[in-house]
Order: C-alpha cells, then sequence, then structure tokens
C-alpha cells in the first residue's frame, strides 16, 4: 500500500467554504494565498482534487433556500421605507439647526438632500402595492414641508419658541411616520390612533 499524502490544507482549513467559493469563481491562486496566507499549491490542489464541476456550480448557482419572495419583498419594503422616513426626520432636525445659525448653505445642502428623500419615496411607494395608503403621508406633501419650513424660520429671532415648536414637529413626525409605515389600520382609516 502507498504512503498517504499530507492532508489538504484548504479541507482543514476555518475559511474553506469561502476559500472554495473563491475557487469556484475563478478568483485568482496568487490572491487566494494573500488573503488566506497559504501557497498558491495547496489551492491548485484542492481545486483539481476536490472541487468537482458538480460542486463549482451549486457554490456558483447559491444556496437551495426556500423563500416567499412576496413576503420577502413586502418585509423589505416596510424597513425601506421606515429608514428613509428616519433619515428624513434627521434632515428637518439638520435643516432647523443650519436655520438656527443663519447657515444658507448647509440649509440648501439639505433641502438637497430632503428633495432626494422625497424623490426616492415617490419612486418606492409608485412601485410598491402592498395594499395600504401610505402615499397618503403627510411627511411627503409639499404643502407640509413649505409650511414647516416658513414656520421654523418665522420663529427666527425667538429661540425659544422654536426649539418648542421644533420639538413638538419631531415628536408629531415620528408618530405620524410610526404610524404610516407601521401601523397599516390607520394609514387606510380602518382604526384611528
Amino acid at each position: 500500500m502507498g504512503k498517504p499524502g499530507p492532508e489538504c490544507t484548504v479541507c482543514q482549513h476555518r475559511e474553506r467554504a469561502a476559500i472554495e467559493l473563491a475557487l469556484a469563481r475563478n478568483v485568482p491562486f496568487a490572491a487566494l494565498a494573500r488573503r488566506y496566507k497559504m501557497g498558491t499549491d495547496p489551492l491548485r490542489r484542492h481545486a483539481k482534487n476536490h472541487m468537482p464541476p458538480q460542486l463549482r456550480a451549486k457554490l456558483l448557482a447559491g444556496p437551495d433556500l426556500p423563500m416567499d419572495l412576496d413576503r420577502l419583498r413586502e418585509t423589505e419594503s416596510q424597513s425601506l421605507l421606515a429608514n428613509i422616513v428616519a433619515i428624513r426626520h434627521r434632515l428637518f432636525a439638520m435643516m432647523d439647526r443650519c436655520e438656527e445659525v443663519a447657515d444658507t448653505a448647509g440649509a440648501q445642502r439639505v433641502a438637497s438632500q430632503l428633495h432626494r428623500n422625497f424623490e426616492l419615496t415617490g419612486k418606492l411607494l409608485g412601485d410598491l402595492n402592498t395594499g395600504t395608503t401610505i402615499n397618503n403621508n403627510i411627511l411627503i406633501s409639499p404643502v407640509y414641508i413649505e409650511m414647516r419650513t416658513e414656520l421654523v424660520r418665522a420663529l427666527r429671532d425667538h429661540p425659544e419658541a422654536r426649539q418648542a415648536v421644533a420639538q413638538v414637529l419631531h415628536g408629531l413626525e415620528s408618530k405620524f411616520a410610526e404610524g404610516a409605515v407601521i401601523d397599516h389600520s390607520y394609514a387606510s382609516g380602518s382604526a384611528g390612533s
């Protein structure tokens, strides 16, 4: 009987799955050798001797996960909307701070980001069909945005009143955003809050 050869260092490596995926994707041996601090010869041997075409194909195809795409789309859409609204809330707070210190350039940059946030929201809501009327969200209404901006601007010379109004607006926006994104019964008008 012949003497058994050394054990495959790739088979014993704790990052074997990642190495095999990279090999299936034809990542150069030299790059993998640097990344995983090993020689190119063990990588070549492993690819030749331990990775049949069926394994390569399966690695490239990805895992076989049973997936409810409609459920995933709904869940991800709600999460995306919630994050967009949270970012918008922070942008409004930044706008308030810029206006408090009369930073016109900063306010213009924030207004630009708000505009992009609204565009993204509009595109997203136009692509979603969740059966609710989230698109009636007052937080994306141009009239509300103009009213809010003018109200904060009008209170510029009254810092305490301005701060109090800003806190009330932030609180209401947070409550409404949570209700519009999370509580669909509120958005569709079937139950009040």
